[in-house]
C-alpha cells in the first residue's frame, strides 16, 4: 500500500464533483418527473400490468421529459415499469428529493460520511424494495456510462489522469498508467487506464457508484481479487485517507561476515508487517498480499546476491573515493541505483519499490550496515 500525492487528490476531487454533480442532477430531474407522473396517475392502477418479456423490462425505462409533458405513448411506456415503482411512487419520489439535496455530499463523501449515508438511505425506512432501490441508484449514479471509452465528456480516463497514480496503491506491484492520445482534430483515443475499484462495492452500494472517494485506481489483479467480497463492516486501507503502515521484513535472514555469505533461501520468510493497523491488516487479507509477495522470492535472491558483492568492504572503498562532505550523499545514490531502491516518495510511480526497500533494509540489518534509504 502506498500514499498518493495529496494535491493530486484535492484537484481531482474538485473537478470530479463539479462535473458529475450537474450530470446527476439532470438525471434526477428526469426520474422525478417520471415518479411525479406515476404518483398522480398510476400508483395504484391495478389494470396496468408488468411486461413479462425480459428484453422489454428495465428497472425504470427511459421516458423522455417531452413524452411526459405532451403525453405521447404514456400508457405503453408505463406498462414496462415495474409494479414496485408504480405502487410506491410516492416513497421513491421522497428518496429522489433527498438525493437531490444530498448530491454534492454523496459525490464528495469521506469514509465516515459514506457510512452515515448507508444508514440514512436504508431501504427499510422507506418501505420499498432493496433490490429496486439499488436498480434506481444504478441508473442515477451510472458508473457504466462514466467508465465507457465512448463517453466524450468528463470520464474515468480523465479522473485517473488527474490523480496521477502510476503504481497500484493497494499492492505497488504493477503500473497503473493512464494513456490518452490526442489525434488530428477533436478526436481522442483512450488507450489505457487503471481499473477503478469501488472501495464500497457498487453492487452493494450503487448510491456511491460515482462518489470520488469510493473510486480507487488499482491494478486489474487487486480489483478482481477483491471483487465485491467486502462491505462497510470490513473496511480496508484507503489510500486517500490512511497513512501507509505496511512494511516488509525478511525474517530469518542471517549473514556470516567472515565468509561474506548468507544462510540458505529456504530459511528466509517474507513477512508483511501491518504495525497494528486494522485497516492494513484487512488489506493484507482482502488482496492476498502475503500469498502474492511470497512468490517474489526471486527478487530477494537477486538482492541478496548484490548485498554479498556490494558489502561493507565495497562501501568503504567507495567512500574513500569521495571527499568527506560528499561521501554520504554519493554512496547513498550509488546504492540506490545498484539495488533499484528509491525513497518512499517515489513509491507512487515505481512498482515494487516499497517491497524492495523493506527487503533491502532487512538484508543490510543482517549485515549490520546502516541503511540510509527511507
Amino acid at each position: 500500500m502506498i500514499e498518493i500525492k495529496s494535491h493530486h487528490i484535492r484537484n481531482a476531487k474538485s473537478i470530479h464533483v463539479q462535473k458529475l454533480q450537474i450530470e446527476v442532477l439532470q438525471k434526477l430531474k428526469k426520474y422525478k418527473e417520471i415518479f411525479t407522473f406515476l404518483k398522480k396517475h398510476q400508483a395504484n392502477n391495478s389494470l396496468t400490468i408488468d411486461a413479462v418479456k425480459m428484453n422489454l423490462v428495465n428497472p425504470v425505462i427511459s421516458i423522455s421529459y417531452s413524452n411526459i409533458k405532451y403525453g405521447t405513448n404514456i400508457d405503453k411506456h408505463l406498462q414496462c415499469i415495474k409494479v414496485e415503482y408504480r405502487n410506491n411512487a410516492n416513497e421513491y419520489l421522497k428518496i429522489l428529493n433527498k438525493v437531490e439535496v444530498d448530491v454534492e455530499r454523496i459525490l464528495k463523501a469521506d469514509r465516515n460520511t459514506l457510512l452515515t449515508l448507508i444508514r440514512e438511505y436504508d431501504y427499510s425506512k422507506y418501505g420499498v424494495s432493496e433490490e429496486y432501490l439499488k436498480k434506481l441508484f444504478e441508473k442515477i449514479f451510472n458508473y457504466h456510462s462514466f467508465s465507457s471509452k465512448d463517453r466524450k465528456k468528463y470520464n474515468a480516463y480523465t479522473l485517473t489522469q488527474n490523480l496521477g497514480v502510476n503504481s497500484c496503491p493497494y499492492c505497488n506491484r504493477l503500473y497503473t498508467l493512464t494513456i490518452i492520445c490526442k489525434k488530428v482534430g477533436t478526436k481522442t483515443e483512450y488507450v489505457t487506464r487503471p481499473e477503478l475499484d469501488h472501495y464500497l462495492p457498487k453492487s452493494k452500494y450503487p448510491l456511491f457508484g460515482l462518489s470520488f472517494n469510493n473510486l480507487i485506481p488499482s491494478c486489474s489483479i487487486c480489483n478482481r481479487i477483491k471483487n465485491d467480497a467486502t462491505d462497510h463492516t470490513r473496511l480496508h486501507h484507503h489510500p486517500y485517507f490512511d497513512k501507509t503502515m505496511l512494511d516488509f521484513n525478511l525474517n530469518g535472514i542471517k549473514y556470516d561476515s567472515g565468509n561474506n555469505s548468507f544462510n540458505k533461501k529456504d530459511e528466509w520468510d517474507i513477512i508483511l508487517d501491518e504495525k497494528g493497523c486494522d485497516y492494513t491488516k484487512e488489506s493484507i487479507k482482502t488482496f492476498k498480499l502475503s500469498e502474492i509477495y511470497r512468490e517474489h522470492n526471486f527478487i530477494v535472491e537477486e538482492m541478496v546476491a548484490k548485498a554479498q558483492e556490494y558489502n561493507q568492504t565495497f562501501i568503504n572503498n567507495i567512500e574513500n573515493l569521495f571527499s568527506e562532505e560528499q561521501d554520504q550523499l554519493e554512496t547513498d545514490e550509488l546504492l540506490e541505483r545498484i539495488f533499484g531502491v528509491l525513497p518512499s516518495e517515489q513509491d507512487h510511480c515505481n512498482p515494487m519499490n516499497k517491497f524492495k526497500r523493506g527487503i533491502y533494509q532487512s538484508i543490510r540489518n543482517a549485515q549490520n550496515i546502516n541503511v540510509p534509504i527511507k
